[in-house]
């Protein structure tokens, strides 16, 4: 049984359009971080990004400080950057998968997605 009945359908739809793994799917929940967990960053997130505005039928832009880049994964990594300066330019906010649903509904980050 998928474990997935609170991630809203529009997001679970582009996920699957994604190809996102099968058995992340089964054990995807809200909480899922779209870089940590879901391993979506860099040009992966800019294919991830065209079927999302597809799926939602939106173009909201995301704000800066929450795109997946190519150095996403240096979040959980930037105690280790040698210098002051590449840490504070590392991007540190983190995006889950029910707040990248409110943002693509064009709701900030709200308590309630669109569905």
């Amino acid at each position: 049984m998928e474990n997935n009945e609170n991630v809203p359908d529009r997001m679970l739809e582009a996920l699957r359009q994604f190809g996102l793994n099968e058995s992340l799917m089964g054990d995807l929940n809200p909480r899922f971080q779209i870089v940590t967990d879901l391993g979506i960053w860099g040009d992966a997130w800019d294919d991830f990004y065209e079927i999302l505005s597809r799926v939602y039928d939106t173009d909201h832009l995301i704000p800066a400080e929450w795109v997946p880049s190519e150095f996403a994964w240096a979040r959980t990594l930037k105690g280790w950057l040698p210098f002051t300066d590449l840490k504070d330019a590392v991007p540190s906010a983190s995006l889950s998968v029910a707040e990248l649903d409110q943002l693509m509904c064009g709701l900030g980050l709200q308590t309630k997605g669109c569905d």
